[in-house]
């Protein structure tokens, strides 16, 4: 059973270059590889923006132009024998055209690396499986359950 203090509000950046996307690669403490959208967790006073903004800065060394909601996914995040709910927003987000993918000052403790990568690639293992709405211009607003659990 969830207590009230499993339950977080998180924000996620949709950034493209083409028919590729900006993620973090990601190891699990099983060794494998995944990959994530930047963001986070957000703190309490922050706006979805601030927050959305902090995250990227910290993980991805820039802060996007935030633009558009995209979705909005209730996460199931099972793993070390906890379970957590995630409210997870998605914007359109946008870096400068020079930008080159990198780790900000303060990635999160598992992220190795920020790369450019095609959604669509069958060895694109996301976290949640955002990867089949990226793919979907018309998937609607409100995408329901995910359930992410660590490799």
């Amino acid at each position: 059973m969830l207590q009230e203090n499993d339950i977080r509000s998180a924000v996620r950046a949709v950034i493209r270059k083409g028919p590729l996307v900006l993620v973090q690669v990601k190891r699990a403490a099983s060794g494998q590889a995944y990959l994530t959208l930047p963001g986070g967790r957000q703190e309490p006073g922050e706006s979805l923006v601030e927050c959305l903004r902090r995250e990227c800065l910290e993980e991805i060394g820039v802060v996007p132009e935030v633009g558009a909601l995209l979705h909005v996914a209730d996460v199931v995040r099972v793993g070390h024998g906890k379970t957590r709910l995630l409210l997870e927003t998605l914007f359109e987000c946008s870096v400068p055209e020079d930008y080159a993918p990198q780790l900000g000052a303060h990635p999160d403790k598992r992220q190795e690396g920020t790369i450019w990568t095609d959604p669509a690639a069958p060895d694109a293992l996301f976290l949640p499986r955002y990867d089949l709405t990226l793919l979907q211009p018309d998937a609607p607003v409100y995408l329901g359950r995910l359930r992410c659990e660590a490799p």
